[in-house]
């Protein structure tokens, strides 16, 4: 089971469309614990769902399937009567995992809500650095709702990914355990080679997520 911070309305398109299947195992971390976990400067403990504005649901559910049309229609351009018989009903099932097909760009928006720029948050997620050090300490991070995310294809929407940099280097020595950030967030476009955000957050604290 991959073990997700995601709002469980969106998950199904990050898992059923080619999603991290590197997860392990484990407790699925839930944010009604956060009244365990709150902050001494008051802010505002967020879920992923509130990273998404009202009817980003439906727009994320028709840019996979526009992706997937697209996809199936490149494929059976390219198949020859002998690899459709074998496709059946899934043409999908072509590609070669590792493959140059096996890839797959960052599909969502940019579309944010309005509201979280330059509030002061908390949020519980996963920790992807942008790169590594032998002392595990990073100044700049991306913060996703489940394990693996940005590792495997494909990436989160960028609204569902947060850009986070701190002044200071943070050491985080186990990516494999979830965690709180907290600091103020701000809307835009953040690019990095392992995907581009709609958030970035300038951390003021992190601290273990506690099941």
């Amino acid at each position: 089971m991959t073990r997700t911070l995601l709002a469980g309305s969106l998950l199904p398109f990050f898992l059923l469309f080619g999603g991290c299947s590197g997860g392990t195992s484990g407790e699925t971390p839930n944010t009604d614990q956060a009244e365990l976990a709150q902050s001494t400067s008051g802010a505002e403990i967020l879920r992923w769902e509130d990273l998404m504005p009202e009817g980003e649901d439906e727009i994320l559910a028709e840019l996979y399937a526009e992706f997937y049309e697209n996809q199936e229609m490149r494929m059976i351009e390219q198949m020859n009567l002998a690899q459709a018989a074998r496709a059946e009903t899934d043409i999908m099932t072509l590609i070669e995992e590792g493959s140059a097909a096996d890839t797959m760009e960052q599909i969502g928006t940019y579309n944010v809500v309005a509201d979280l720029n330059g509030m002061n948050v908390r949020l519980p997620g996963y920790v992807v650095p942008l790169d590594f050090n032998a002392d595990s300490e990073y100044q700049e991070f991306l913060l996703v709702p489940y394990f693996g995310a940005c590792l495997h294809t494909p990436p989160p929407p960028p609204n569902q990914i947060v850009f986070v940099k701190s002044e200071v280097a943070t050491k985080i020595t186990d990516l494999y355990e979830p965690v709180w950030v907290e600091g103020v967030m701000k809307t835009g476009e953040f690019g990095s080679e392992l995907g581009n955000s709609a958030y970035e957050l300038s951390l003021s604290n992190l601290e273990p997520y506690v099941y």
